[in-house]
């Protein structure tokens, strides 16, 4: 399976600063490589959409993916009131 990252997965992704952040991320990411269907599927507006949740320092983020065919597009991640913007 192809792993995609949009535009503004890429600048969030850069804008990180901590090493746990990061290998919080990459761990999540991992686990939807490893079973795309790990994340929730969402409603509305975003029903094609799925998100995982996962865990920084206590505080709990989100990451929201699309899957199409063979490939996996990253979209975003973050804290929940941002991440839908």
């Amino acid at each position: 399976m192809r792993v995609c990252e949009t535009s503004k997965f890429q600048k969030l992704r850069k804008k990180l600063r901590s090493d746990l952040e990061r290998e919080a991320l990459k761990h999540t990411i991992g686990l939807i490589v490893e079973d795309p269907m790990t994340g929730k599927k969402l409603k509305g507006e975003f029903k094609d959409l799925r998100r995982v949740k996962y865990v920084v320092g206590g505080q709990e983020r989100r990451l929201i993916y699309k899957i199409e065919h063979e490939t996996i597009t990253l979209i975003s991640f973050g804290l929940r009131e941002g991440v839908y913007k």
